[in-house]
């Protein structure tokens, strides 16, 4: 059952990453994942409370954040990954989470969403959940997007 909750929120990055970029998209298939993040990316994890307690987390390369965060604003060339790129890379994983938990309560599961948390590097710290399902969304010449659900 959780697996399939991943589902709507791979469909929503689609839908909304397609109006933010002109990068064609390949998703991949829902696996069984470790909840471990790696330290390398930047993380976007907003948690999910109502049907089940969790959270999604989106995790992209810094590189891959600033192009879609530059994409974000127009076209504006971001060069670091500063306070305006993270807040734009938090309303994306927001928009995004926003539309999945719409989808998920048309199918009978309802969700509240927290504000979302960006977390580079350092700043990562590791889920407590033991279970997590993941699914990546390649955007071409930008890189790969992970999104795992963490349960608790």
């Amino acid at each position: 059952m959780h697996a399939q909750i991943i589902v709507p929120f791979l469909e929503s990055a689609q839908q909304v990453l397609q109006m933010m970029t002109p990068a064609a998209m390949t998703p991949g298939t829902v696996t069984s994942a470790t909840p471990d993040l790696q330290m390398h990316h930047v993380w976007i994890r907003i948690d999910l409370k109502g049907h089940m307690d969790g959270q999604v987390a989106f995790g992209l390369s810094p590189e891959m954040a600033l192009k879609i965060a530059s994409a974000m604003m127009g076209g504006f060339e971001l060069s670091a990954f500063d306070e305006m790129s993270q807040s734009a890379i938090a309303e994306l994983a927001n928009m995004i989470s926003g539309n999945a938990c719409m989808q998920l309560s048309n199918s009978g599961f309802n969700f509240d969403i927290t504000p979302p948390r960006v977390q580079v590097g350092d700043t990562i710290t590791q889920p407590a959940q033991e279970i997590a399902y993941a699914v990546p969304l390649e955007l071409q010449e930008m890189g790969i997007m992970e999104i795992k659900l963490l349960v608790e």
